[in-house]
């Protein structure tokens, strides 16, 4: 039987390699500059990793997680103002500086980012805060006939969050007006 994980080591490594994607992305990560940074020897790493993706879904798992502590529930006021809330809850978390990371490793048109794609919206972009709020919000506010029958709830789910990230392209997160929310469920169609 071998000896039983370091918890604290497995930590330490972890966000090492957060903070080393964050610092040079993905195609630059490497197992030993992860080693590097956490200051632990490559064995550490080898033993835990084999590979940059299984390093990647590592990442994401962590993002998520952190994600999710942070996560706001839906407050129950109505379909209205459940997707309303929904939305300035991602309006709000585009002020992280980080929020470009890793939906940027995916616009990237490198052999590397398309083979890791997979691995990046099965593991980020569908489970993220943003979807798990938007699409329950949107569910309900399409069978409260808010949002139209033939409005997909994974198109607009993706057309707001894309919508931000377009917006933040050319403008900092504290020049969006106030309303951007209630302006983007309105190009949907959807008012109270």
């Amino acid at each position: 039987m071998g000896r039983p994980r370091d918890e604290e080591l497995d930590r330490k490594i972890i966000e090492a390699a957060v903070e080393e994607f964050y610092r040079v992305g993905y195609t630059a990560l490497s197992l030993s500059s992860i080693a590097t940074r956490a200051d632990v020897r490559p064995g550490a790493m080898y033993t835990r990793f084999r590979d940059k993706p299984e390093v990647l879904e590592a990442i994401l798992e962590h993002i998520l997680s952190a994600d999710v502590r942070g996560m706001a529930e839906l407050p129950g006021d109505g379909p209205y103002e459940d997707l309303l809330h929904a939305v300035r809850e991602v309006h709000k978390s585009f002020s992280d500086a980080d929020v470009f990371a890793i939906p940027a490793l995916l616009l990237q048109n490198t052999e590397e980012a398309q083979g890791v794609e997979e691995i990046i919206r099965a593991g980020h972009i569908r489970r993220n805060r943003h979807m798990t709020l938007l699409r329950p919000a949107l569910t309900a506010a399409k069978e409260a006939g808010l949002v139209g029958k033939d409005v997909s709830i994974g198109f607009a789910a993706a057309m707001i969050v894309g919508a931000y990230f377009s917006m933040l392209l050319g403008m900092d997160h504290s020049d969006l007006p106030d309303d951007t929310p209630e302006r983007l469920l309105a190009t949907l169609g959807v008012t109270p």
